[in-house]
């Protein structure tokens, strides 16, 4: 069977309605597959029939299997939705839970964090109610065990406070019965399901090596509502593509239109959160009552800046020398309230990264070359560096981003980086005892590190300002 995707979901939906499956898999981010199973529902039950909602975090699974095996007595179809299911869940998706947790941490989204943190142990097979599972307590031997990739390194004692505050795990779903569920429900679906009995799941993370999965993926249906993130060209091209189609959906079920430019405005606010961007979008359509139109005022009045992804994004526009758009990502940062000397920090940790990867690459021992592939990297370059101890944290990130953070170390010189460090100190001293405004601090600083050095470049650089 194909994996539909956003783009077929019309499609989807009106086979759906004529031709259903027994079970339909819905992967990715958590608003999006909510929001498409709520449209799937309704097209399931065009004839009438009942939805059963069940967390998957407090599921029985066996109590599950048992009603989708027994005929109902409701009249229509019988939809069980298990949301935030764990069946296909292991140690090889824990690392993208982890970036989960420090990426809703770094929001301040405590029940998020905790949320994904319980799964990342689940899915390494602990027992998160075990004080031996806590990952403060976690050797980086087993660490790499339960979860597949390298210890992060540094203090995770918060760790221990997220685990405290969260839910205690009621279900039995992670693993507590000796028979595995997936397992069993392949069989229950390859035995048949009664007519009108209807299983569908929602993951926000996959294992597609799963046995369960591929046996979803051939005989059921799939829709992968993935989208690819990070900073991108093609990522961004992709989130906003999804944003705009949640906004425009938003405005026209409240009449609403939105001035030109004011769309881009409140994604480059509240970053790639879909469900934080119809929030704030039937915020804005509220506020303005009866008139037609939001403008950038009702922007500005409203939805607060909450983006800290900007701070990224600065380290990302300095290393590829974009002083453009570095100026306007340090504005945008201390418009968003972000400290000056957090910004500061945040530079001066992204040169020292570049300074020691520079260095690494000049000494021979490490095989490095500006022309090596990311897989030669993995297995050639990265293992003989992660020898040194003392790099551990540097190094411990996905092996194709230390990759990337590799290449682009390359193409600076060490006295320039050498240079740039002490330029940040000189600002960060200003920062603490100049009456100037800390933007213009911040932004001699960039304009410094990042102006053309050669003749031509001098002559056209008031394009980059």
């Amino acid at each position: 069977m194909p994996v539909y995707t956003r783009d077929k979901l019309e499609t989807l939906y009106k086979e759906a309605e004529k031709n259903p499956h027994s079970l339909y898999l819905l992967i990715g981010d958590r608003f999006l597959c909510r929001q498409t199973a709520d449209r799937l529902e309704k097209a399931l039950l065009a004839d009438g029939g009942t939805v059963h909602s069940i967390d998957g975090e407090e599921e029985d699974p066996a109590r599950t299997i048992s009603r989708l095996r027994s005929f109902s007595l409701l009249p229509g179809r019988q939809i069980y939705r298990i949301s935030d299911t764990r069946l296909f869940h292991s140690k090889k998706i824990a690392g993208s839970l982890w970036k989960r947790v420090l990426k809703a941490r770094a929001e301040n989204q405590t029940e998020t964090a905790a949320r994904n943190l319980l799964a990342m142990l689940a899915a390494g097979g602990l027992d998160a109610s075990n004080s031996d599972s806590d990952p403060v307590r976690l050797s980086p031997a087993q660490w790499k065990k339960c979860f597949d990739f390298a210890h992060p390194g540094g203090d995770l004692s918060w760790t221990t406070a997220l685990l405290a505050e969260a839910p205690p795990a009621t279900g039995k779903g992670a693993g507590g019965t000796n028979s595995d569920p997936a397992a069993i429900l392949q069989e229950v679906l390859e035995a048949g399901l009664p007519k009108n009995n209807l299983l569908v799941l929602l993951a926000e993370e996959a294992d597609k090596r799963k046995r369960l999965y591929k046996y979803i993926k051939e005989h059921q249906i799939v829709i992968d509502l993935s989208v690819e993130q990070g900073a991108s060209s093609r990522a961004k091209k992709a989130q906003k593509s999804v944003l705009s189609e949640l906004v425009a959906k938003t405005l026209n079920e409240m009449e609403k239109t939105m001035a030109a430019g004011v769309m881009e405005q409140l994604f480059d606010r509240v970053g790639f959160h879909p469900v934080a961007v119809v929030m704030e979008t039937e915020k804005l359509c509220l506020s303005v009552c009866d008139r037609p139109q939001i403008t950038r005022q009702d922007l500005d009045d409203i939805v607060g800046r909450t983006r800290q992804e900007a701070l990224f994004e600065l380290t990302g526009a300095l290393g590829n020398r974009q002083l453009g758009q570095a100026l306007v990502i340090s504005e945008r940062l201390l418009d968003n309230g972000i400290h000056p000397l957090a910004v500061v920090a945040t530079l001066r940790n992204s040169v020292r990264t570049l300074l020691l990867f520079k260095s690494l690459q000049e000494q021979a021992e490490y095989s490095y070359n500006i022309g090596m592939q990311p897989n030669v990297f993995q297995q050639q370059c990265l293992p003989k560096l992660k020898e040194q101890q003392r790099w551990k944290q540097e190094l411990s990130g996905h092996p194709y981003a230390v990759f990337m953070q590799f290449k682009t170390a390359s193409s600076f010189p060490i006295a320039l980086l050498t240079s740039w460090l002490q330029q940040i100190l000189k600002t960060e001293l200003r920062l603490k005892g100049s009456p100037l405004e800390p933007l213009t601090v911040l932004q001699h600083l960039l304009i410094t590190m990042l102006e053309p050095t050669d003749d031509r470049a001098k002559k056209g650089k008031n394009r980059f300002l």
